[in-house]
């Protein structure tokens, strides 16, 4: 099977990488001498299937080959199972990737899990409501997953590179609003789900009230909680294995344009982020390979 950029699957990866001694794996190591092999591992800020999401926004500006896993909707708990880790962990060692790239986090900040956190509570305020989340848990139990797969990662040894990603801060123009869903975004199953969204303010609004409240407590969960409690720790217990790009100084809150929905940039605001984001995974590469991130 011949190299290609993007591989769907690792039954294809696979085939073009070939056993260790043959002239497929050598064909494979010479072209990556100064590309990397990059896996993107996450949710829909990865995954959509058509979308000109963070990863196709961030793959298409670097030469060199990937392979992106995971799904929109997914979860930490349903992606980072001790089972996947591991064995992602071994594939990847045994292909010579040098990064993994994560989207994985925000689906379990939002929906019936921020839900949970406020069932039976009544009125609060931004902050108080970011202090209910903290007591819940919901940032333990992510850092938690992180470490699951960092652990496995690990135990690999080699020179592969794990980064994350923190949010953009979400504008009261977008909270509540609903993602149109198209067959240019997601294919023909967009003919019969119709829209998709919101995730925030549905569960939010009867606790905070106004928008505005709504938007300080989407900063204080998505950006500088996620960044602080998640992002930020896991840096400091797995230096210079794991880093993240921080896009908390993105000017998101007031461009209408930014966002598609509650929770999602549109591809021009993708192809922002992906400037940061590529700007991390360049200085997470060996040196020889840099230059091959745009």
């Amino acid at each position: 099977m011949a190299i290609k950029r993007i591989y769907d699957n690792w039954s294809q990866l696979r085939a073009a990488s070939g056993t260790p001694r043959s002239r497929q794996r050598r064909d494979w190591q010479a072209y990556l001498e100064r590309r990397p092999l990059i896996a993107y591992w996450g949710d829909s800020w990865f995954s959509t299937p058509l979308y000109k999401n963070l990863c196709w926004n961030s793959f298409a500006r670097i030469d060199g080959m990937s392979i992106r896993l995971g799904g929109p909707g997914l979860t930490a708990a349903q992606m980072l199972t001790p089972a996947a880790c591991r064995n992602n962990a071994e594939r990847f060692a045994a292909r010579g990737f040098d990064l993994l790239c994560l989207s994985i986090g925000g689906n379990d900040c939002l929906g019936e899990r921020l839900a949970q956190v406020f069932a039976g509570r009544g009125r609060m305020s931004a902050d108080a409501a970011f202090d209910a989340v903290v007591a819940h848990g919901m940032f333990d139990r992510l850092r938690g997953r992180y470490d699951t797969l960092l652990s496995a990662m690990a135990g690999m040894g080699g020179g592969i590179r794990v980064v994350g990603h923190g949010y953009a801060p979400i504008s009261r123009h977008a909270i509540g609003k609903q993602g149109a869903l198209t067959v240019q975004n997601l294919g023909l199953a967009a003919l019969v789900m119709g829209t998709v969204g919101p995730w925030l303010w549905p569960v939010m609004q009867p606790v905070l009230g106004s928008k505005a409240e709504a938007e300080r407590f989407a900063w204080r969960l998505l950006v500088d909680g996620f960044r602080d409690q998640v992002l930020a720790p896991t840096r400091a217990a797995w230096p210079g294995l794991f880093s993240y790009a921080d896009f908390s100084g993105i000017g998101s809150v007031d461009d209408r344009a930014f966002w598609y929905d509650e929770i999602h940039p549109t591809e021009a605001g993708f192809g922002l982020l992906a400037t940061g984001f590529n700007a991390v995974l360049r200085q997470a590469l060996p040196a020889a390979k840099r230059a091959a991130v745009g």
